[in-house]
């Protein structure tokens, strides 16, 4: 339904409408003094920025991953990486596959041991090199046995071999890790104290 020019209500709208609003005196001169005022220059606003208190919420997960990340910096920011690739023992009787450990200063140096004859190279990625496969490249003996000795300090780790740069490949002779990450077939080995020998639960 139209309303009606003649309503009452829109009279009173209308004629409130057409009063003058009163400005404050000075108004104008205000409002062109923030015109002409310089631009501060894009580092000075960023400082000025940066200097401007404020408050930050931060829920109970947000608050859980931040000390988490905290954490993982101060691990990182803390580990030494050793020698990755030390002299190598003889082999022996050494099963292949078998990770065998040794007593190296504080750390143990571990052996591992993969038997490939096909393979044109085989490395070994693991928690202690941060799944890099091609930071630890082992090192070809006869008849196809692949070996180098890592130094690792006392821990349960897990580590695959990854051959010719594509195929990760678990130790057989060392227990599987449980819950194997992205699908990958991995093995698990302790270092430390009586389960320094190689293998272990995880």
């Amino acid at each position: 339904m139209r309303e009606s020019a003649d309503d009452p209500l829109i009279a009173r709208v209308a004629e409130e409408l057409r009063r003058p609003v009163a400005v404050r005196p000075g108004f104008d001169e205000r409002v062109m003094a923030a015109v002409r005022r310089p631009v501060d220059h894009l580092p000075v606003r960023a400082w000025t920025w940066l200097r401007e208190p404020r408050t930050l919420a931060v829920s109970p997960l947000g608050g859980l991953a931040m000390a988490a990340g905290l954490a993982a910096l101060l691990v990182v920011g803390t580990w030494r990486p050793g020698s990755e690739t030390g002299p190598s023992g003889a082999l022996g009787d050494a099963p292949a596959g078998a990770a065998q450990a040794a007593s190296a200063d504080a750390a143990s140096l571990v052996t591992f041991v993969l038997l490939e004859p096909r393979a044109g190279a085989v490395t070994l990625a693991g928690d202690f090199n941060g799944w890099d496969a091609a930071r630890t490249p082992l090192r070809r003996e006869s008849s196809g046995i692949w070996t180098i000795d890592v130094p690792l300090r006392p821990g349960r780790y897990r580590y695959a071999f990854v051959v010719d740069g594509r195929r990760f490949v678990a130790d057989p002779a060392a227990p599987r890790a449980v819950g194997d990450d992205f699908g990958q077939p991995t093995s698990v080995v302790t270092v430390g104290g009586a389960a320094r020998a190689a293998g272990g639960l995880l």
